[in-house]
């Protein structure tokens, strides 16, 4: 059903055994096997199935479960010979409708919430500098750029001074095609001062190796922003050498774009059992960025989302309700996860626990980031978190201490769908493995890898693809997860007790400090230099 806010529902009549999931493996039109026939537990009643423990949840998560899910995004990501599931594309519409269809089958009371945002559609791009046509994968087309005549548009090139966050940076650039480096201040700005200088085009190129990077221009302003792409740094460093060495550089750009208000849908699902005044709460956005298919930004979290959600039903009832949500335009501001909260009533959300948020669990060049709950790493921005946030971590942290596994502290920012839930004061916390900045040594010495290279070296770009995931940690951290579901669905007892001290002005227990880590801004990183 759809709905303005959550409702959440009463507890639906049920014989005692399950009726199947629906069989039909279609979704857009595509074919997607046997991925909706019911698995063999889910004939049995409530009173034969096992009981729900941490280690028996874990033990369902499997890769290969996780990977049935990127498989399908990946090809939603394709419809109309297409690459994203961008909000307001058929591949973003096609990821609604599957975990739609998905909590459905697997007996959840499901609501679909409408918000409604200015989407940014790519459809075509091109550029040739210098006499050479760049190919397809080597740029990117800024989301909100504005577009170009149908036949493009042809200027010189124009090295901008500095890092173009100045208007004096971008004198002369008037009727030309300004190239300026990533970095200092956002992209919003660029773009905004771009378009006052009046430039026909604007190349923004990345300043750590790697691809283009895929980013956005002001939302406000897309009537006047510049039609923009992105190049990498090799290829925006070799024409600005040209140009500075006294070359005149001629460049064609082509930026065939729709920028219109279009709907998207976040798709809730809680279970019919449980005390509905405790909700375990967990969380990923569904969308990605026009320039790639996001298997990893955020289809891991979507994956992981899925899975844990398949895998509750196989046990007994627990004791408190469990809620999954998957939420829309994340990328271009956390837009559905802010309009859900906002939209539910204050009595609402005081029948929420705790949340969990999944974003970008398999970064090849990974590290294990748990949300800082009680900011003692010192890196937290905004709103603190509410208290309990740090028992949710602690629990975090415990877990992987017990399998081994090395972590470090991720701050809360601005940077994914756990902001607006702390803004409320709800008790939250999350796991990633880094975006777009670059690992440091002593990471390196925890967790393996490359330094210097960034966590996910295809951070919102076209190889965002299912070849862009590190299995083991996107394992882990989904088993992570089951963890907390699987302790916390049973009693909220950990979160509620940190929270009693506070009311009697007793010290709190605090996490282990955990080295801070830079994991850049998560997916909102996109919006800054």
């Amino acid at each position: 059903m759809r709905a303005g806010l959550l409702l959440v529902p009463a507890l639906a009549a049920t014989s005692a055994y399950a009726s199947a999931p629906e069989r039909s493996s279609r979704i857009a039109g595509i074919d997607l096997g046997a991925i909706f026939d019911p698995p063999s537990w889910w004939w049995l009643p409530d009173l034969l199935k096992p009981k729900l423990t941490s280690k028996a949840y874990q033990n369902a998560i499997t890769i290969k479960g996780l990977l049935q899910h990127s498989k399908a995004l990946s090809k939603f990501a394709a419809i109309n010979g297409g690459h994203t599931r961008s909000f307001g594309t058929p591949g973003y519409n096609a990821s609604v409708e599957y975990v739609e269809k998905w909590a459905k089958a697997y007996g959840y009371e499901v609501t679909r919430q409408t918000v409604i945002y200015p989407a940014s559609e790519i459809i075509s791009n091109a550029f040739s500098a210098d006499g050479v046509d760049y190919p397809e994968d080597a740029i990117r087309t800024y989301q909100y750029s504005g577009g170009t005549p149908a036949e493009g548009v042809t200027a010189p090139l124009f090295a901008v001074p500095g890092l173009g966050c100045l208007p004096e940076q971008f004198e002369g650039s008037a009727g030309t095609i300004a190239l300026v480096s990533r970095g200092n201040c956002t992209f919003v700005e660029k773009g905004n001062l771009a378009s006052k200088a009046g430039v026909a085009g604007l190349i923004i190129y990345n300043n750590v190796p790697g691809g283009p990077l895929g980013a956005r221009l002001d939302v406000n302003t897309v009537a006047t922003n510049p039609a923009t792409i992105g190049l990498s740094q090799d290829d925006g460093k070799a024409l600005v050498a040209k140009l500075t060495a006294g070359e005149s550089l001629e460049a064609t750009l082509n930026v065939q774009v729709i920028n219109e208000i279009r709907p998207a849908d976040n798709v809730i699902a809680q279970s019919k059992w449980g005390d509905k005044n405790n909700v375990v709460f967990v969380g990923a956005h569904l969308d990605s960025v026009p320039a790639g298919p996001g298997i990893n930004d955020d289809g891991s979290g979507t994956a992981a989302v899925a899975e844990l959600l398949k895998q509750l039903a196989r046990f007994k009832k627990s004791k408190n309700a469990v809620r999954f949500a998957w939420w829309a335009t994340e990328e271009v501001g956390l837009v559905g996860s802010r309009y859900y909260v906002e939209k539910l009533p204050q009595s609402e959300r005081d029948k929420i626990a705790l949340y969990v948020n999944l974003d970008m669990l398999a970064s090849p060049n990974y590290v294990l980031g748990i949300h800082d709950g009680d900011n003692s790493a010192g890196s937290n921005a905004g709103v603190p978190p509410a208290v309990g946030s740090a028992t949710l971590e602690r629990l975090t942290q415990e877990y992987f201490n017990g399998r081994k596994l090395n972590h470090v502290a991720s701050p809360f920012t601005a940077g994914s769908d756990y902001r607006p839930f702390v803004d409320a004061g709800i008790v939250a916390g999350g796991i990633d493995t880094g975006a777009g900045a670059l690992k440091t040594q002593r990471e390196v010495e925890l967790f393996g890898g490359e330094v210097g290279v960034p966590y996910d070296s295809c951070y919102h770009q076209l190889c965002d693809t299912i070849d862009n995931l590190n299995h083991d940690a996107f394992t882990w951290i989904t088993q992570a997860t089951a963890h907390l579901v699987a302790t916390l669905s049973a009693d909220v007892s950990p979160i509620k007790n940190e929270q009693k001290l506070a009311a009697r002005g007793e010290s709190l227990p605090k996490a282990a400090r955990d080295l801070p880590t830079h994991l850049g801004k998560g997916c909102q990183e996109h919006t800054e230099l």
